[in-house]
């Protein structure tokens, strides 16, 4: 199925937000690191079956791919979205949602656009509380919008294009103005 597929056409704004480049790159080394050990490991271990069976090498090839792959699957979960449709704002993570959020925006008092510190603020990038109380979500950069609600919580919805998310949530919070 298409991302196309899933979109709904009543979205105002999308926005789709892969995490830092480093991030990958971290991910990208320990799944190679893990096969070069592995192809050394192979390489070097004797053969202690007479008859040169292939399960000498089963542990190597088993402690290879439980590393790697959940490395490479969680390449699959690092992508943030951010939706605003009619009545609602969608947050999900992954290209296969793991995590969906729906926020009414019937509830939301205060939109206002903010710069944060990600590593200061709220110990990285992801679903993080902040240490002022807030729920943060974010992917990348330090930009965001922040929401307040009528119960007092807050939320800051990271986005490279905060003005953009920031104007698309007033517009739904007070459709007539």
């Amino acid at each position: 199925m298409s991302a196309a597929a899933l979109r709904p056409s009543s979205a105002v704004y999308r926005e789709e937000q892969n995490f830092d480049w480093r991030v990958y790159a971290t991910l990208s080394a320990l799944s190679i690191s893990t096969l070069v050990v592995f192809a050394i490991v192979r390489n070097h271990v004797p053969a202690l079956d007479a008859a040169g069976h292939s399960a000498v090498y089963a542990w190597p090839f088993a402690i290879g791919v439980s590393v790697v792959a959940p490395i490479n699957l969680v390449f699959w979960i690092l992508r943030m979205t951010t939706e605003v449709a009619p009545g609602e704002i969608r947050v999900w993570f992954g290209r296969v949602p793991t995590f969906r959020r729906s926020i009414c925006t019937a509830a939301i008092t205060r939109v206002e656009v903010v710069r944060f510190r990600p590593i200061r603020d709220h110990a990285g990038w992801g679903i993080r509380h902040a240490r002022d109380g807030s729920l943060v979500f974010s992917a990348r950069g330090d930009r965001g919008v922040r929401l307040e609600f009528v119960d007092g919580a807050t939320v800051i919805l990271g986005s490279q294009t905060p003005d953009l998310l920031a104007a698309a949530i007033e517009h739904e919070v007070n459709p007539c103005g």
